[in-house]
């Protein structure tokens, strides 16, 4: 009798301490309003409902997975959670007061210790579930919809995903015909017609590809039809890699559910619609690598590396390298880890030959054709963007000396940057640079003596170098709000772009037209594909932060199970993409990000395998 009514006073006791834990996870969320400058809408104050609600799902969570389901702990999750909580709680501070001043109170610091934890135990939470998902074989276990038969669609199944696919981008591809013009491409159009300079500002490559487009539509006359031909390009690249991407889910054992979960991500959500009809380097980008991860998966799955396989870790990897300047950085490291790991012996060969052929193509495609064209090397400063950041912080907050300020003046306009320094983008400080347009020798010159002051300083003043380091990439791993209102160009912030950049009224410059009978159609779309940002839950795929996290807690489910050659292999090039975000010159922008949401299916693929 006693058994039997100790039980549900057990089950009652656990229940309660899930809610109590869920209301003080909760209120670890919750930032003041008092003091907030962030660029977003105020956040809900404490006595809002929305905190209830929160703390309603967090005490859902902690009784599904610890009390339900009975999972346990693991060492790999409660690190990671720990780390998320650590700088969630960070960079939620940062954005919202631009400062970690009150972190210098012993109080402060303790309540941020506090808030650290607390936020951290519902992604530990979070990590366990998932673990325990990935390794129970719920993905590959077979349901109705497995025993039809589908026909046509079966046979032919990556042309009829991409047909799928297609028409659920029609939409925007119509609407919007022929496609949303960026800045950038505009500018290498006018390279490639000569009427700016070329340089290496821009990768050349798509400058070519891009350029050849419009000089085909100029050829019947017709800049929309050039337009329209890149973005025919681009929509065939983005479908047909998604469409692999689903078939790599069917190869690993997923079942019928989980790979038609991903055709509806990969067809309604409006990312992808979005991104095919905008005119940008960044669709083909994406598409290359995700074919170069798909090819690299295929390989550690089965340890061999067939000539087919060996053509496209070539041609995906060199077009990956070719299509965006930072795209050798991504496929390096990583072809590194796959000579060594992923193919065994007499598969290394081919594997070697193809993925070292890739990147020396690449190099001498920068370092020997190009300079024998003649086109000027403008990247010296490229990868300074954070470092100018950083000076202008300490400019805009420090009392610096006159040798520091003298330092910094010789290559940025020092005089402006406290004024023109913005947290979330380093364009308005990096188009300061003096010695920009005089070639990469110039620019290494100047550089030289400025990098030795800067690191000088970083000793002085490492906190505000933390702190502009941070607030220049935050929102690519914590859950920071969404920018809002005017930024420099209204770059900064994860957007979709439905606006096209116009360059001037020279003719010679790229000027496409829209259909003006569909503006309607136009602006209905744009605030549909807007307008989920602000919809609970399908937020959360807006959210880079939810993508950099779901494979954090996929890698450790994977390194649990001793899938090292997944995780050192498959999943380097989602954390190197990562760590070009937070080198990039700006924060939360989707358009760098990405190729690490396409990577996203496939690398859970592999990790339930």
């Amino acid at each position: 009798m006693n058994r039997v009514s100790r039980r549900p006073l057990h089950q009652s006791v656990k229940g309660a301490f899930c809610i109590l834990l869920g209301i003080l996870s909760a209120m670890s969320f919750v930032i003041g309003q008092s003091g907030y400058v962030g660029m977003s809408e105020l956040p809900a104050a404490s006595t809002s409902y929305l905190w209830s609600a929160l703390a309603a799902c967090f005490a859902w969570l902690y009784h599904r997975v610890f009390v339900k389901k009975q999972l346990r702990l693991n060492w790999g999750a409660a690190f990671f959670a720990l780390v998320f909580g650590v700088v969630n709680t960070l960079g939620g501070m940062l954005f919202a007061f631009d400062s970690w001043d009150m972190l210098k109170s012993p109080v402060q610091l303790g309540m941020a210790l506090i808030r650290s934890v607390g936020q951290a135990v519902p992604m530990a939470a979070v990590m366990v579930w998932l673990d325990d998902w990935l390794q129970s074989g719920a993905m590959k276990q077979r349901t109705a919809l497995d025993e039809k038969h589908f026909g046509w669609f079966e046979k032919h199944e990556i042309l009829s995903v991409m047909i799928v696919l297609i028409v659920c981008w029609s939409p925007y591809l119509l609407a919007f015909y022929p496609g949303t013009v960026c800045w950038d491409l505009g500018e290498m159009v006018a390279q490639f017609f000569g009427q700016r300079e070329m340089d290496t500002w821009h990768p050349v490559f798509t400058t070519w590809v891009i350029g050849s487009c419009v000089w085909m539509g100029r050829l019947f006359g017709s800049d929309n039809l050039g337009a329209a031909l890149f973005t025919l390009l681009q929509t065939i690249a983005l479908s047909y890699a998604l469409a692999r991407a689903v078939q790599h889910l069917r190869k690993c054992g997923m079942n019928r559910i989980v790979w038609l979960c991903a055709v509806a991500f990969f067809a309604i959500v409006p990312l992808w619609g979005g991104y095919a009809q905008f005119i940008s380097k960044d669709t083909l980008y994406t598409s290359a690598l995700l074919l170069f991860v798909l090819n690299v998966l295929a390989m550690v799955r089965t340890r061999e590396c067939s000539i087919r396989t060996a053509i496209e870790l070539f041609v995906w990897g060199l077009l990956t390298c070719l299509l965006r300047s930072n795209g050798l950085y991504v496929i390096l490291p990583t072809a590194v880890m796959a000579i060594a790991l992923a193919a065994k012996g007499k598969q290394r060969i081919p594997a070697a030959a193809a993925l070292c052929s890739a990147v020396i193509c690449a190099l001498l495609f920068s370092n020997a054709l190009l300079p024998a064209l003649g086109v000027k090397d403008e990247t010296a400063s490229g990868i300074y963007s954070v470092c100018f950041q950083q000076s202008a912080r300490v400019l805009r907050d420090e009392q610096v000396t006159e040798e520091e300020y003298a330092a910094i003046d010789a290559v940025l306009e020092a005089d402006r940057l406290p004024e023109l320094y913005e947290p979330w983008i380093s364009d308005p400080v990096k188009f300061t640079f003096r010695q920009y347009g005089q070639g990469a020798e110039a620019e290494k010159a100047a550089l030289a003596p400025y990098r030795d002051a800067w690191l000088k300083m970083m000793k002085k003043y490492p906190l505000t170098y933390l702190e502009s380091f941070f607030a220049g990439n935050v929102s690519y791993y914590t859950f920071a709000p969404k920018i809002e209102g005017e930024t420099y160009n209204n770059q900064a912030g994860n957007r979709l772009v439905f606006e096209t950049y116009e360059l001037g009224a020279d003719p010679r410059f790229l000027h496409t037209k829209q259909i003006g009978a569909l503006a309607p159609a136009r602006t209905l779309l744009a605030m549909f594909a807007r307008g989920w940002r602000h919809i609970p839950v399908f937020s959360l795929l807006y959210a880079c932060a939810t993508y950099t996290w779901l494979l954090v807690g996929a890698g450790i489910s994977a390194a649990r199970r001793k899938k090292w050659t997944l995780v050192l292999c498959g999943f380097a090039p989602a954390l190197l993409s990562l760590g070009v975000c937070m080198l990039s010159p700006v924060n939360d922008y989707f358009r760098y990000f990405l190729p690490i949401v396409a990577m996203a299916w496939p690398l859970l693929g592999s990790a339930a395998e």
